[in-house]
């Protein structure tokens, strides 16, 4: 379960199921693309006073987060006038990777960057912390390649820090496209490894 929905079901004040998209009122927040009109959503209302929107119900299997760009009601329109002078400082973090991030071959990872200082550091944030309105910062969340064929992952992870430093504008990242790489098992890289150990043996 990612740190959204986590947050979600731990701060949730009240929920309105059963609610229909409109013609380009969302997109969805995994890839900004458009969410079709006539689909099925739910509204989630917090503790923190935030309302976010989820394809199906947070308990079902798949879920989605969808980000309204749209219509507005007064509650939102409130919420933002209201949370507009509150800065937010979200911490840097570095990814953590563990077995089934490797089997599933990826893993989404978020960074920031000051609006105001394009030659300023470029951080990783947490899931939670990107899913803030972090008016202070320009933003970005990708799809980071971890295991596989060596040089395919490698050029994937290679578009994918073009593609965040030309249309995203977030020069100073120091990343690089083999960070958390492996390989994947019985790969030709995996395979010479197990042969020259039991030649050692």
């Amino acid at each position: 379960m990612s740190e959204t929905l986590q947050y979600v079901k731990s701060n949730l004040e009240r929920t309105v199921q059963g609610l229909i998209t409109k013609k380009s009122q969302f997109i969805y927040a995994d890839n900004e693309s458009r969410v079709p009109e006539n689909k099925t959503y739910s509204a989630y209302y917090l503790t923190d006073k935030n309302k976010l929107y989820f394809t199906n119900l947070i308990t079902s299997k798949y879920v989605r987060q969808l980000f309204k760009v749209k219509d507005f009601d007064l509650y939102e329109q409130y919420s933002m006038i209201s949370t507009a002078d509150r800065e937010i400082y979200p911490n840097a973090i570095k990814s953590k990777i563990n077995n089934k991030d490797y089997n599933r071959g990826f893993i989404n990872r978020f960074f920031i960057q000051k609006a105001n200082d394009e030659n300023g550091p470029v951080l990783e944030i947490s899931e939670s912390d990107y899913n803030k309105k972090l008016n202070m910062y320009n933003k970005i969340g990708v799809i980071w390649k971890l295991s596989g064929d060596k040089d395919t992952v490698a050029d994937i992870n290679s578009n994918t820090i073009l593609s965040i430093q030309r249309m995203y504008g977030l020069q100073g990242l120091n990343i690089f496209p083999l960070q958390y790489w492996r390989p994947s098992k019985d790969t030709p890289v995996t395979l010479e490894k197990k042969l020259s150990l039991l030649k050692k043996t």
